[in-house]
């Protein structure tokens, strides 16, 4: 069944090309009538056949429209090419008269069809025959809007991406029924609303989801700069608080979108403040852990060692080996000496890292450890004359 009314469609799109209008001759016209009443008889079997085929597979009555649309577009083009031709003997305003009856009826067929289920419709490119029209009424409708926008007092960014927006929706190469739908609803209800001020017509395209990059571009921006106008942290989560509590409180008003495929204006807006919040929880985390930083310096009084960790560690590690610091309890002696004292570049030494460090010893390490040793062994020299003396 399938495949005998898909290869209809090739059959039909075959008789009707307009070379083979020469084999009509005079009878021509009765013949273009005899293929309107096949026509007529195969939509009345098409229809029960789709809605069989959509109850079993939404693809499969998807590519049933598609088939149409194309059959349409295909008999369309005939039409087109033929309007262009200064010499067409064949193809007469009257045959012209009886294609564009067929694309009718192909065209009434695609709305019986989708009033089982509007969705799949709608996604559908509309047919070359039905949007010249559809496009028409909607750049006049948009060319009033600009026009009366022009005399409203908004921010001149936001009128100017909402006019290039809808605009860009109309000029679409594959444009829609739901396209067509959502632009008449945006500019219908643009051109009602009232009071019109920014801040109505940025609640109206969240309501609206006019969710075009620009409109998001436009939001990101306008909160980056409240945001880097307060210097406090917690102003500044209070008001991305509040600019999400704004998009919450406003109900959606449709489920169409500027574009059906991406995600909703609100939830892209909603993903951005989740973000920035946790942003700047962290940059106030950050703050709190250096104020408890610099508090519990200044309350146990680090010493200062002129020593990198990894010398200091060599050096502690020296004091045990040669018995002058406990070795029964390595690490409560290294944990003592990161608690009390600090180096230049790490205020709060870690105990486990100043262990380890004491053991895995590079050889540039034991120089300089060296070295500070040899300094230490002069100056006892100098200062206090031991060096001719030997320990007995």
């Amino acid at each position: 069944m399938k495949e005998t009314l898909i290869s209809w469609f090739y059959e039909f799109e075959e008789e009707l090309h307009p070379n083979n209008c020469v084999n009509f001759k005079e009878e021509k016209e009765s013949s273009l009538k005899d293929l309107i009443d096949s026509l007529k008889k195969e939509v009345k079997v098409f229809r029960p056949y789709f809605v069989n085929q959509l109850g079993q597979s939404k693809k499969q009555a998807r590519i049933l429209l598609m088939q149409i649309i194309s059959t349409s577009n295909t008999i369309h083009n005939y039409v087109t090419v033929n309007r262009k031709a200064k010499n067409s003997p064949y193809f007469s305003n009257k045959i012209q008269h009886y294609y564009c009856q067929i694309l009718s009826l192909l065209e009434v067929l695609l709305e019986d069809c989708g009033r089982f289920d509007k969705s799949i419709l709608s996604s559908l490119p509309l047919t070359a025959y039905s949007i010249a029209n559809k496009r028409m009424y909607l750049r006049e409708s948009w060319d009033r809007l600009r026009i009366d926008l022009d005399a409203k007092e908004i921010q001149q960014e936001l009128r100017d991406l909402v006019i290039s927006g809808i605009q860009l929706l109309i000029i679409r190469k594959d444009l829609s029924r739901s396209n067509v739908e959502y632009a008449r609803l945006i500019i219908e209800k643009l051109t009602k609303l009232s009071p019109f001020s920014t801040i109505e017509v940025e609640n109206l395209l969240f309501q609206y989801d006019f969710n075009a990059p620009a409109f998001f571009r436009y939001c990101v921006r306008r909160c980056t700069a409240v945001t880097l106008d307060t210097p406090s942290l917690h102003s500044q989560l209070e008001i991305l608080i509040g600019l999400e509590d704004r998009i919450n409180g406003l109900p959606a008003r449709t489920t169409l979108k500027w574009m059906p495929e991406d995600e909703s204006i609100r939830k892209q807006l909603r993903t951005f403040f989740k973000e920035k919040k946790e942003y700047i929880q962290q940059r106030i985390d950050l703050r709190r852990e250096e104020i408890r930083d610099n508090e519990l310096s200044d309350e146990l009084d680090r010493i200062m060692v002129n020593l990198p960790v990894t010398q200091l560690g060599l050096f502690i590690r020296l004091f045990m080996e040669k018995g002058l610091l406990p070795k029964e309890d390595i690490g409560k002696t290294f944990s003592y000496y990161a608690r009390h004292f600090r180096t230049p570049k790490t205020p709060f030494i870690s105990a486990e890292s100043l262990q380890k460090k004491s053991s895995d010893v590079e050889f540039s390490t034991a120089k300089k450890m060296k070295g500070h040793l040899i300094g230490m062994v002069n100056w006892l020299n100098e200062h206090y004359n031991v060096s001719n003396h030997r320990d007995s």
